[in-house]
């Protein structure tokens, strides 16, 4: 199964920011009346049920050895664990607008990361996106100009953006090693693995799951599932770079999706904030200069 090349790929990448987007309030929602892990664990798992139903349709052409994938698989999957608890938490105790936009910075710190643990190197345009990023989370997370205590949940998603940059830079580490769907699958089953796990002593509370089922459809099925699915088709033929463009959308939708769904609003100065953040995300893709096997994975970062 593939894309044509060309535009049609880059209108089918479009999907994905549109669904992240939404997984945020729909996210936000769900918390209220799921407890955390349990959110988690039904999201993950929901998203692996989603993509083994469609692996005989991306496999057909693709041999791979499924123990060369344990230790990526573990890697990968344990920083997607790591990062969506994390953003969870924070979005348990920020807004769905901010948890959006302070998520997108994992695109910023991705190429600062990649110089720490393999020496890549990174430009100038990098190092002013973190700044203006940092600009951007400041007048973000404060709750007003007199009032510079940042909110906790908007540090926690910053943490999970670090943790989804890590997750970038180890997916660009294994690509070239493995092929992209068998990877992508032993990944999403290990985090899913811990995300039940962590459940144990509490379990899944499957009632409380029952009554919001429509929105783990959207965080799942759709958010973990769908669009990474998505993600994996389209990155075939589009760029890093313009990849990273269109998922910068992602925190624009969840504004927009928030405000229409929850009735968030932003004040001026955090639209400022949020001005800042989206540009220093651009700025960090169209300015970094990638080699060819350090691909842009955004769509992990759900």
């Amino acid at each position: 199964m593939s894309i044509r090349r060309g535009r049609d790929a880059g209108l089918v990448l479009l999907l994905t920011p549109l669904i992240w987007g939404l997984t945020f309030p729909a996210g936000k929602e769900a918390l209220e009346r799921l407890p955390l892990l349990p959110f988690t664990a039904w999201s993950r798992l929901l998203g692996v049920a989603t993509v083994a139903v469609a692996l005989p349709f991306l496999l057909r052409r693709s041999r791979f050895e499924a123990r060369r994938l344990v230790v990526p698989g573990v890697v990968l999957g344990g920083l997607m664990f790591v990062a969506f608890l994390l953003q969870s938490a924070g979005l348990e105790r920020t807004t769905a607008t901010n948890a959006g936009f302070v998520t997108g910075l994992y695109v910023v710190f991705t190429p600062v990361l990649g110089l720490a643990l393999f020496r890549r190197p990174v430009g100038r345009a990098a190092w002013l996106a973190v700044g203006i990023s940092v600009v951007g989370l400041a007048l973000l997370s404060v709750p007003g100009l007199d009032d510079l205590a940042p909110r906790q949940g908007d540090l926690l998603v910053l943490a999970s953006a670090v943790v989804w940059a890590g997750h970038v830079v180890a997916v660009g580490h294994f690509a070239a090693r493995h092929p992209a769907v068998p990877l992508a699958l032993a990944q999403l089953v290990v985090a899913a693995g811990l995300h039940l796990l962590a459940t144990t002593g509490e379990g899944l509370h499957l009632a409380a799951a029952i009554e919001v089922w429509p929105l783990l459809v959207i965080t799942g099925v759709l958010g973990s599932g769908v669009a990474f699915t998505i993600q994996v088709l389209a990155q075939g033929t589009v760029s890093a770079t313009r990849a990273a463009i269109i998922l910068a959308s992602e925190s624009v939708v969840a504004a927009i999706a928030a405000a229409i769904w929850l009735g968030e609003r932003l004040d001026a100065h955090q639209w400022v904030g949020a001005a800042l953040a989206v540009a220093a995300m651009v700025l960090s893709e169209v300015g970094a200069r990638r080699r060819p096997e350090v691909r842009l994975d955004p769509a992990t970062a759900v």
